[in-house]
């Protein structure tokens, strides 16, 4: 599994970041003039159709002159968003500021200049062109900016490029096609794409439930898993995350605790069931206590989880 990661994940630093994106964005240059390229870092994955790339680097320009895509990727649709620093776009006659609460769509097949006027750190999500309509991808002649006070969805979508950058280690490849599938609905209707014909964007609260669920399952062993925690990774209320579980008919602790049962019990399935052992799986699910434990699986499954190993051994 760590293998088949690491083939999907490009991280550099230094010089060798020039390098990397003209591989990723095509034959874009990059001028740092004064500016210090060896403080540049990049990490990049796939997730599915799409890559997502995080950068921070000094200040600098790129300049993108009939930017061609990159060997063995897909001519693509790229989007912006500032997580530090400050930067423009020009293009097509337009200037977009790129800021921390918006998304910047744009066509980087006609030519651009990024501007990066202070140091920056940036996310940039780029999908295949053929996943947009050709109406929505003729709108692109000029930048396209959303922004997260006025848009429910570009609010989801930076949320889950932040999310989901910080936790790519995590994620294996069918999670990773998943989110990345997610993500293109997103751009999708964010643009006013006629989706008539194509299979429907997911509700917000939909998107952020499953969103979520990964994160709960990467991190279930935690014992801080709280919902609090929650609403900070995901970038919302404590409230918006209880409303993503009402059509679950339990609360965001309920489901915690109600899954770290369930990987219990498969646990237990091949564990010997003497006392030690099955601490052992209750404090390495995030478990507070042996008695905690017990109570909750008796609860869950009507037996003790020693009676459960000895029901459950062949």
């Amino acid at each position: 599994m760590a293998a088949a990661l690491h083939r999907h994940i490009d991280s550099v630093s230094g010089r060798a970041f020039a390098g990397l994106a003209r591989n990723l964005f095509g034959n874009v240059r990059l001028d740092f003039g004064s500016a210090d390229e060896e403080k540049s870092r990049m990490t990049s994955a796939m997730l599915g159709a799409c890559r997502l790339t995080r950068l921070e680097a000094d200040r600098h320009v790129v300049f993108g002159d009939h930017v061609t895509a990159a060997p063995g990727d897909p001519d693509a649709i790229k989007l912006i968003v500032q997580t530090e620093g400050s930067a423009s776009l020009t293009q097509g006659g337009s200037h977009a500021p790129v800021s921390r609460n918006a998304v910047v769509i744009y066509d980087p097949s006609r030519p651009y200049m990024l501007t990066n006027s202070t140091p920056v750190r940036q996310l940039l999500l780029q999908l295949p062109r053929h996943a947009l309509p050709a109406t929505a991808v003729e709108r692109l002649a000029q930048p396209f900016t959303a922004h997260a006070e006025q848009d429910g969805m570009c609010r989801i979508l930076l949320s889950l490029m932040d999310s989901t950058i910080h936790e790519i280690d995590h994620l294996d490849e069918a999670r990773r096609a998943s989110v990345g599938q997610t993500m293109i609905e997103l751009v999708r209707t964010m643009i006013g794409a006629d989706l008539a014909q194509t299979k429907p964007v997911a509700n917000p609260l939909g998107v952020l439930l499953q969103r979520i669920k990964h994160f709960i399952d990467i991190n279930l062993e935690r014992p801080d898993l709280t919902v609090a925690m929650i609403a900070r990774r995901m970038g919302c209320s404590v409230r918006y995350v209880y409303r993503a579980f009402e059509v679950e008919r339990l609360t965001p602790s309920d489901y915690i605790w109600d899954l770290r049962v369930q990987k219990a019990a498969e646990q237990l399935r091949e564990a010997g069931g003497y006392a030690g052992e099955i601490s052992g799986i209750a404090f390495a699910l995030g478990f507070s206590s042996s008695a905690h434990f017990s109570r909750a699986f008796r609860h869950r499954y009507g037996v003790s989880p020693s009676q459960w190993r000895k029901v459950r051994m062949p």
